[in-house]
């Protein structure tokens, strides 16, 4: 963010008018967050890297489809991902660590963000999605669960 983008931000919260900025600002702290967060593992793009970090590009905003979707893409954020999955007809073993210690709004940030690489659209994921499945502890196995659950309904490509 520049310092020029945070003074906005910051005077129009002081003029009371934050609530009309705070879609295009998350939008732009979307984009750094990835690239601060999971770039270096899933590529400035979101394509991934073959054997060892799933593809994210196009992935992302069809999961985020659905409901259950959405709930999963939360879930994997706030809790983590661990052991084998199955992606595109890759095999992946791999660590997906927590990202819990950023904001509900900073999940929703970049969740949405990550549904736009590959030309998608903002999954409108809001912050109240996150905290709804932060509320409700899983640890990396109940989230594992999930996802087998959610490829076999083919919620999950």
């Amino acid at each position: 963010m520049t310092k020029r983008h945070g003074f906005r931000i910051m005077l129009a919260g002081l003029l009371g008018v934050g609530p009309f900025v705070t879609s295009a600002a998350r939008a732009a702290d979307g984009a750094a967050l990835y690239a601060g967060k999971c770039a270096m593992c899933h590529g400035p793009a979101g394509a991934g890297r073959t054997g060892a970090f799933p593809a994210l590009a196009g992935r992302v905003g069809a999961i985020a489809a659905s409901s259950e979707g959405k709930a999963y893409l939360a879930a994997v954020l706030v809790n983590g991902l661990h052991g084998p999955i199955l992606v595109e007809g890759q095999s992946y073993k791999g660590f997906m660590p927590s990202f819990k210690a950023l904001s509900d709004d900073d999940i929703a940030a970049v969740l949405n963000y990550a549904a736009t690489l590959g030309g998608g659209s903002s999954s409108g994921i809001s912050a109240q999605e996150i905290a709804s499945v932060r509320s409700v502890p899983m640890d990396a196995a109940a989230v594992q669960a999930k996802r087998t659950a959610l490829q076999a309904s083919h919620v999950i490509p």
